[in-house]
């Protein structure tokens, strides 16, 4: 049985694959996605919260300035578990994104500019 902190590592890595391009849609997947127009390959974000960057700031500063959050320490830096309560689970986990772009590195690693648009994804893959 995988543990919370190895299962957030995992997922993050396994989102970082798919971001740098792991995933192609074959010529049937696409000809199936544009026959059916009610169907999204997009992430379902249950909740979302909008945060506007400080220069020198980080991302997860910025989040525990304004919310009370419980947060994984890694090797590859910290991971948010939860914000106000609402915790990572199965189907739903906690991810960032600044100036609509999706974090590469752990959200203390990422540090913001006066007016970026940093947003926290509680987001469903399914």
């Amino acid at each position: 049985m995988i543990d919370s902190q190895s299962r957030i590592i995992l997922i993050m890595l396994i989102y970082a694959l798919v971001i740098v391009g792991c995933t192609a849609d074959t010529d049937r997947t696409a000809q199936t996605k544009a026959e059916t127009a009610e169907v999204s390959d997009q992430p379902h974000d249950s909740l979302v919260i909008e945060l506007t960057g400080v220069d020198s700031m980080s991302v997860l500063d910025l989040l525990e300035a304004g919310y009370p959050i419980e947060k994984v320490e890694s090797v590859a830096g910290t991971f948010v578990k939860a914000i106000n309560s609402v915790e990572n689970n199965s189907s739903f986990f906690w991810l960032y994104s600044v100036n609509d772009s999706m974090g590469q590195v752990a959200s203390d690693k990422y540090i913001t500019h006066d007016n970026d648009r940093v947003k926290w994804h509680y987001r469903q893959y399914d």
